[in-house]
């Protein structure tokens, strides 16, 4: 996620405050500006239409509570939850707000439904289920674009009620079903206020198959203290013309220890809602808006007991606004240089189980990379020749890339997905696999390992931060870089990524590069099928991109086959096969640049 400033000086409020509705004079950044709104005390606008405002408490614990209000009716906008994504066999693909906000063209979003499968994971680790990209189900009845995405059901028994939403309108209705008029809508509960008076919460027994909730048979002796946690929660007007999304922080001692119902019941009535109801909470509490340079958290979420870590969730709320009709006499768009787009020629395909994260290859043989293993195999008939497989969750655990360096292997590897990002470099033996030395790198702020490539006398190295669940506050992805080092790995230089090349990227970043025969620099994101090649610039600090191919291999890591012009190994990661390749000629270089050796 990227954070431009992060602004915490926020007002304490006691209980007895003026109604959290109160104007004030805040500050329009536009649909693009939300980074001046993170940790403003008075509303700001998101978009039009659309204001944020951060409210800090001291009783009857810290609270920092993030309240987004919505006028529904305020032209060209709409609320919608995410649409179905069936591809991995269930009803959606788990992502982060974040991701979610990036795709979508929100402008402002928060988790929705509580979902299925949830394997809680270890504090940092990356055991959660699901990871991004994972199948997921939704637990109760979801409609997106008027078609049903999950149906009705009784999984879960905090589900109780759903939020509809119509243009210009929406409503809170108890069950699992929206009136036929509103084509959005997202069912979870429990449910908070009903015609401006307090829902009791009920008294519900916890399923520790997936950390849900059941209803009991006989209600306790005692009644279970009200507990407090991360929350997400929407509230409307009695009208149903005005929204109020909120997000309250939880687990974290000196900052904000959460929210109870009670809590949410008293905060929505100092807003001026009538109707109220809770959405997932916990880890899953998430609020994020759009700023120029990507996603902007509002809250400070808390995943796998990492705070500003987004958790992967089956669906979203969106606000989205329309943008204002074009002027009769717009301003002449910037002459952008084109860039050609080439393709490259599919020359043979081998099966390699370890194909997943990057190959390596020398003259006789390719080597298939996955986070702790290597397979070394024979380019004549894709036999497997050795295999060197570490723990899971060793020291080595997640290699990114490898580049045959004489009689060895140079490998890249990082702690990913954990924070503080941590990286270094390990040496095998091409002939055995056998692991002979490592040289660590710690903490690096230009982020995580990706390739590690020899250059000159040294080495250039390339870094990935990412705009998802697996990144760090206040980097995104536009902060990976390639860097130069000498032969001790001390910096010497270094560049940024052409913007739109990262914006491809996004939201990770480059994932595989070296120096191919024409003294170019190539560059695999993370899982588009196509290879951007980059020059040096005569001067300033940014690559410049004279290329784009197009590759069949939806893969990271690469290499140039020695002393064999431009045929290339790569991988695709989604059939665990490695492919050669034959890359065409660049064409003529444009004006200032310059050639890496």
């Amino acid at each position: 996620m990227s954070v431009t400033r992060l602004c915490l000086g926020a007002v304490a409020l006691g209980l007895g405050a003026a109604p959290l509705a109160a104007s004030g004079g805040g500050t329009v950044s536009g649909p693009v500006g939300a980074e001046a709104c993170v940790g403003a005390t008075m509303p700001c606008a998101i978009a039009p239409g659309v204001t944020y405002r951060l409210f800090r408490r001291a009783q009857p614990r810290p609270m920092a509570i993030h309240v987004a209000e919505v006028d529904l009716g305020a032209p060209g906008l709409a609320v919608r939850v995410t649409p179905a994504d069936r591809s991995g066999g269930m009803e959606y693909r788990a992502k982060t707000v974040s991701r979610y906000l990036l795709e979508s063209g929100s402008v402002l979003a928060v988790n929705a439904s509580y979902f299925l499968p949830f394997v809680g994971g270890s504090p940092g680790g990356s055991d959660f289920v699901p990871q991004p990209g994972q199948a997921a189900d939704a637990s109760g009845a979801v409609r997106a674009g008027g078609a049903e995405v999950s149906p009705p059901d009784e999984v879960d028994a905090r589900v109780d009620s759903m939020a509809c939403f119509a243009p210009g309108r929406a409503a809170i209705v108890a069950g699992q079903a929206c009136p036929p008029d509103f084509p959005e809508g997202v069912a979870a509960g429990p449910r908070l206020l009903a015609g401006g008076q307090a829902v009791p919460r009920p008294v519900l027994g916890r399923d520790g198959r997936f950390h849900g909730a059941t209803r009991l048979a006989e209600p306790p002796r005692e009644p279970p203290a009200p507990g407090a946690g991360p929350r997400t929660a929407l509230g409307l007007s009695a009208d149903g013309r005005r929204l109020w999304l909120v997000v309250v922080d939880g687990r974290q001692p000196g900052w904000s220890e959460g929210a109870s119902h009670d809590d949410l019941v008293a905060l929505f009535r100092e807003l001026g809602a009538a109707e109220a109801m809770s959405l997932d909470g916990g880890g899953s509490a998430a609020m994020v808006a759009r700023g120029p340079g990507g996603p902007v958290a509002l809250g400070r979420p808390i995943h796998t007991g990492v705070p500003g870590r987004e958790r992967p969730v089956a669906n979203h709320i969106g606000v989205f606004v329309s943008p204002p009709p074009a002027s009769s006499d717009p301003a002449p768009p910037a002459a952008e240089r084109a860039v050609p787009r080439l393709s490259a020629t599919l020359e043979r395909v081998y099966a390699a189980a370890e194909a997943r994260q990057g190959v390596a290859v020398d003259r006789d043989h390719f080597y298939a990379v996955v986070n702790s293993a290597i397979g070394k195999y024979r380019r004549s008939d894709g036999g497997l020749v050795a295999r060197w497989a570490g723990p899971r969750g060793g020291l080595v655990r997640h290699l990114n890339s490898c580049t045959v360096t004489g009689a060895e292997l140079v490998c890249a590897n990082s702690n990913h997905p954990e924070v503080p990002m941590g990286s270094s470099v390990e040496w095998f033996s091409a002939a055995t696999l056998a692991h002979l030395r490592s040289h660590s790198l710690g903490l690096m702020e230009e982020g995580s390992l990706t390739f590690a490539e020899p250059f000159g006398a040294g080495w250039l190295l390339g870094f990935a931060h990412y705009s998802d669940a697996t990144g760090v506050p206040l980097r995104s992805s536009d902060y990976g870089a390639i860097v130069t080092t000498d032969a001790a790995f001390r910096r010497t230089g270094g560049w940024l990524i052409p913007r739109a090349v990262r914006a491809r990227m996004a939201p990770q970043a480059a994932s595989g590069g070296a120096i191919g025969p024409d003294g170019l620099l190539y560059l695999f994101g993370h899982s588009r099928p196509e290879l951007y090649v980059l020059a040096r610039p005569v001067a300033g600090p940014e690559l410049v991109h004279v290329a784009t191919i197009d590759i069949d291999a939806a893969g990271q890591a690469f290499a140039f086959a020695p002393g064999e012009g431009r045929r290339i190994f790569a991988i695709d990661r989604p059939t665990a096969t490695v492919r050669v390749f034959a890359l065409p000629e660049v064409g003529p270089l444009p004006e200032g640049v310059a050639r890496f050796r």
